[in-house]
């Protein structure tokens, strides 16, 4: 694979106001220790800036968790010790997930003048009733609202969060949504399948039978009705849960689909350099410890051969333009060879196609790109 010099950085914040019931991602709702949360992100970053090998930034990405809940003070420390230790002479996005809550006009004043130009809303429904089944804290209108603030303050490149396929939000609520996203001016939206998890209230209420599993149907409903909303309307759907107006792709996200290098600082973030990965301990005051003591807070996996090509093809076929038939054969020289019977019954079923010298899912089969890429691995 083909590593460019420039390099993304990803930041966890990983505490919540309060815990939202399809959530499984790492975080905590006691929000008193941000400040040592923030002091050992700090070090972190000082003490393994150098698994990117002294490459250049060219994207910063806030995660959580909410990090629009950091007070300023502590965001910007977290920037200032990113300047201190990387270059970032070559930044070209810094975005920050912010819930609709926490817009208003002294956080959007204050995020640009730290340099952060894009954010990403989580908005995840205009149905009041389905985002208290959800546990958001927030309202439809409050969305609405914390976006139109948002754009009146100079903030241009916005994203939003929207969540379909659950019991609470009919085929027509879902359109009514997109609709919506038509007239808010908006160049990018991300769309997620809610899902079941374990530990979690709704994993919890689906195993003590307080509430059905979800419909893999009406998702797929909803699915495939959103990919035919984007062709109707010109946006470009490139990857399965990512799409927007032409030119207006998430550069620092696609650092993940297109295999290029990433830092992860914080708790259970991710790190990747090419030859390896690393996950770092999820657990808050583990993490905190362990740093503070200038000791590993991850682990790490150096990938082999087979880890490599697997994860080209995961990510790849994943995205609209899918993956590159001469990359697939460099990396696993008789891939294209080994594979072909499954190759032509999955162009047969009309899952599969090849275009341009890439493979890529059909678009009327990319809600079964889990299951289609499996398929497509090597052992």
């Amino acid at each position: 694979m083909n590593f460019v010099s420039l390099a993304g950085l990803y930041i966890h914040i990983p505490f919540c106001r309060k815990a939202c019931n399809y959530c499984n991602f790492h975080f905590s709702t006691q929000v008193k220790y941000l400040e040592p949360m923030v002091d050992a992100i700090c070090q972190d970053i000082e003490q393994n800036h150098s698994y990117l090998s002294s490459q250049p930034l060219n994207t910063i990405y806030f995660g959580g968790g909410s990090p629009s809940l950091l007070p300023q003070n502590l965001l910007g420390r977290i920037i200032d010790s990113i300047n201190r230790h990387f270059n970032t002479d070559n930044i070209i996005e810094i975005t920050l997930e912010a819930n609709p809550e926490d817009i208003h006009k002294e956080n959007l004043f204050a995020w640009k003048s730290m340099g952060i130009q894009r954010l990403s809303l989580g908005i995840q429904s205009l149905q009041d009733s389905e985002l208290l089944w959800m546990n958001r804290s927030h309202t439809a209108s409050q969305s609405k609202k914390a976006l139109s603030l948002a754009q009146s303050s100079g903030f241009f490149q916005l994203s939003l969060d929207l969540i379909y396929g659950s019991e609470k939000k009919t085929m027509p609520q879902w359109q009514s949504e997109l609709k919506w996203i038509l007239d808010t001016g908006i160049s990018h939206l991300s769309c997620y399948a809610l899902t079941i998890e374990e530990k979690t209230v709704f994993g919890n209420w689906v195993n003590q039978k307080k509430m059905q599993p979800l419909s893999d149907d009406h998702a797929a409903q909803q699915f495939n009705h959103l990919c035919n909303w984007a062709i109707q309307n010109n946006w470009d759907h490139y990857e399965i849960s990512n799409l927007c107006k032409e030119g207006k792709r998430a550069i620092h996200n696609s650092h993940y689909w297109q295999g290029k290098m990433y830092l992860g600082i914080g708790p259970a973030a991710h790190s990747f350099n090419g030859n390896s990965r690393r996950w770092n301990v999820a657990n808050n005051m583990a993490y905190i410890k362990q740093i503070t003591q200038k000791l590993p807070a991850w682990e790490e996996e150096i990938l082999s051969e087979k880890d490599i090509f697997n994860e080209y093809l995961l990510t790849q076929l994943r995205l609209l333009d899918g993956a590159d038939l001469g990359e697939l054969e460099k990396l696993h020289p008789g891939y294209l060879v080994s594979k072909q019977n499954t190759i032509d019954k999955l162009i047969q079923k009309q899952t599969l196609y090849i275009h341009n010298n890439r493979l890529a899912i059909q678009p009327t089969a990319r809600f079964l790109s889990d299951a289609i890429t499996i398929e497509m691995m090597i052992d």
